[in-house]
């Protein structure tokens, strides 16, 4: 015999397992009476209809119907009598019968798509854009994580400058990943400007960083590259040729966050990027200091 305490424990230990089968069985396919009706039955095998709707909550109007759906379904068997007397089948074979159930729900679902799908062609290709009105909506972000699939985004964003590359970084210690493409957008004459953060929000080794890359633009044989520190590169990233729509890669700077947990957005939506134009002059005229690089800086550096 158990103690009052043990008893309890052990009841609760079997409500939370009982528990546990109908939500896994509500998973499957059954709703809340039967899987409440077939979890209880399991527990207690051959039963009345009205011991059963005690134990499992099942109203006793709703009982029957219930009990008539599951064994339709093949999930248990009935003793004729009076009273009747209802036992589950095996849980090998509950299962057997569930996912049968849905694969012949499936077969079905793909025949009446595959009938209607001949039918669905011929009438809506016969008024597809008939009205001749296409409305393109430009989507608002695009979002994409932040490594690998971020710079190869960015890669493609200074090949494709025409005009203007403005860029937004910390220390830029991603150069050597873009340099080549900086290279040849300074070739093809595009303006670049570039946001530095200044020394009060970077750390030693970030100054440090920094300093190198902005050394490394010291290579470039013109005046086309513009430097700036400033307290506010909150964002970082890039905008391409704001002022004839253009687009634009960001993200903010997530202290602790680890890199494949972090989240770019990319937009060429004409507001967007021209809201970010208006941020970005903004903190270049107003926030920040200039760093001048021209080619006698570099003979000079020599």
């Amino acid at each position: 015999m158990y103690s009052d305490g043990k008893e309890f424990n052990v009841r609760e230990l079997v409500e939370g397992k009982i528990s546990r089968v109908k939500f896994v069985l509500t998973n499957m396919g059954l709703n809340d009476y039967q899987a409440s009706a077939l979890s209880h039955l399991i527990y207690l095998g051959e039963t009345k209809a009205t011991t059963l709707s005690k134990a499992s909550g099942v109203p006793n109007a709703r009982i029957y119907g219930i009990l008539d759906e599951l064994a339709k379904k093949g999930l248990l068997k009935i003793r004729p009598g009076r009273p009747m007397l209802y036992s589950p089948v095996t849980p090998n074979e509950i299962a057997s019968a569930l996912i049968s159930e849905a694969r012949d729900e499936l077969r079905k679902r793909l025949k009446i798509v595959e009938l209607n799908s001949d039918d669905f062609l011929k009438i809506a290709n016969d008024i597809y854009l008939k009205a001749g009105i296409v409305n393109e909506r430009t989507p608002l972000l695009r979002i994409v994580s932040v490594g690998d699939v971020s710079m190869n985004e960015t890669q493609n964003l200074y090949k494709n400058a025409k005009k203007n590359l403005l860029i937004m970084t910390r220390a830029m210690e991603y150069y050597d990943d873009v340099a080549q493409q900086l290279r040849d957008v300074i070739k093809r004459g595009v303006q670049v400007k570039i946001l530095f953060m200044s020394d009060k929000y970077l750390c030693e080794i970030d100054r440090k960083k920094r300093d190198e890359t902005i050394n490394k633009l010291l290579e470039f044989p013109n005046e086309s590259v513009k430097i700036r520190l400033s307290d506010e590169v909150h964002i970082r990233g890039c905008i391409v040729d704001p002022e004839s729509g253009g687009s634009a890669l960001f993200l903010v700077e997530e202290v602790g966050v680890p890199y494949f947990l972090r989240e770019a957005a990319i937009t060429s939506h004409p507001g967007v990027v021209k809201g970010l134009l208006s941020m970005y002059n903004l903190i270049w005229s107003s926030n920040s200091k200039s760093i001048h690089i021209t080619y006698s800086d570099r003979l000079n550096n020599l």
